[in-house]
């Protein structure tokens, strides 16, 4: 009887704590990032989930190898709209400035920063290292690592016979896919391509 009882009280327990984990989410595996939810309304969710869409068709993102995060710079421009700079990215550049909250959208990790009335990014404030070993654990192999070496070697040499001290570098890119969007307080919003 006491068997049976424990058993029962054991199963329910576990019953509950499983709906209430279930309730909650998957809890991000550091604390240094704030996780926010940045589809909260129909608008928001089907402009992020276009521009997923328009990544993978555009191959902003690299299909191939399954890398991409998506990159996203919140500010108020000089009429006060909300505006959202959105661009994909496949590298771990983050890091130069790691951003101090993200957003999981369908699976897609969304690096948030706050930007000026421009949409250019503020620098973040506080423990880079920290903040970066934090963004590792959410980011995982989503993006390319950039090699430590910054020089590039060639065998080449310029016309006058001196030896050319470093590699071509490709110092033009495409857009990437980045857009700008900008909320209307009546609801509605305009996307714009950057550039």
């Amino acid at each position: 009887m006491k068997l049976q009882q424990i058993l029962k009280i054991t199963f329910l327990m576990s019953f509950f704590s499983f709906w209430v984990y279930a309730q909650e989410g998957y809890p991000p595996p550091c604390n240094e990032i704030k996780e926010v939810k940045l589809a909260t309304d129909p608008v928001k969710k089907k402009i992020l989930f276009q521009y997923i869409q328009d990544c993978l068709h555009n191959q902003s993102f690299n299909t191939t190898y399954d890398k991409g995060i998506i990159n996203l710079y919140e500010y108020k421009n000089s009429q006060n709209q909300l505006c959202w700079l959105l661009f994909a990215q496949i590298d771990d550049s983050y890091k130069d400035n790691p951003p101090t909250r993200f957003s999981d959208f369908q699976g897609e990790i969304i690096l948030i920063y706050d930007a000026d009335s421009t949409g250019r990014v503020l620098k973040t404030s506080g423990d880079k290292a920290s903040l970066n070993r934090c963004l590792e654990q959410i980011i995982g192999d989503r993006v390319f690592i950039r090699p430590t070496i910054k020089t590039r070697w060639t065998s080449s040499v310029l016309p006058d016979n001196e030896k050319r001290k470093e590699g071509n570098h490709r110092w033009v890119t495409g857009g990437g896919g980045a857009v700008i969007i900008r909320f209307n307080k009546d609801g509605s919003y305009k996307i714009s391509p950057l550039g």
